[in-house]
């Protein structure tokens, strides 16, 4: 059996260092497929947000999870930046409300891109709103009181209860999306992540 040599001319040579360049490229600048617009991205809040205390512009980040987008693995722990666009304290007649935006996802590749995109479903915890109105009725009933008997009638409390349970009824309470939440969000646009 013969053995044959091959010998590499500068030409080949050349050759092969592109090809190999080439091939190592490719591998350092894959990144996950692109997500169009209308896609479900699920991610988990890394933070507590309270309309009680966020403002404006606090940030927050959601880890990327199961199911991932277009059942695309690359997606898996990517982390999505955003802040609070805007809050609505609870008051008297008046519900409260966070509004999240989303800025920018980071793969674990060490790709990104900006990402938009509208929520369309998270836990939401509300305060105990049953405690405020038993609290409601009682202070109303002992105020009741009081002036019913400046007035001269027994009615007082009875009344007092009535328009605290009312007033504690209307009295809105604040809601919190607790940190480890799952916030479903759907895109606005296509995401296509690229090197930085």
């Amino acid at each position: 059996m013969m053995t044959r040599i091959v010998h590499l001319t500068k030409p080949r040579v050349a050759l092969f260092a592109v090809l190999a360049v080439i091939v190592f490229a490719a591998g350092t600048f894959a990144s996950a497929a692109p997500l169009p617009g209308g896609v479900t991205v699920y991610g988990t809040l890394s933070t507590d947000l309270n309309s009680k205390n966020v403002n404006p512009g606090d940030g927050f980040s959601l880890t990327v999870i199961r199911p991932y987008p277009n059942g695309d693995a690359s997606y898996a722990g990517a982390k999505i930046r955003g802040h609070v666009l805007d809050v609505v304290r609870a008051g008297q007649g008046r519900k409260a409300h966070i509004s999240l935006g989303f800025d920018r996802i980071y793969l674990s590749d060490g790709t990104s891109a900006p990402i938009s995109g509208r929520v369309i479903k998270v836990d939401v915890k509300h305060a105990n709103s049953t405690t405020q109105k038993a609290v409601g009725a009682g202070v109303g009933m002992i105020v009741g009181n009081i002036l019913g008997k400046a007035v001269g009638t027994n009615l007082g409390g009875l009344i007092g209860a009535g328009g605290g349970f009312i007033y504690a009824n209307n009295l809105k309470t604040n809601i919190t999306i607790p940190q480890g939440s799952t916030v479903s969000l759907q895109l606005n646009s296509a995401v296509t992540p690229r090197s930085r």
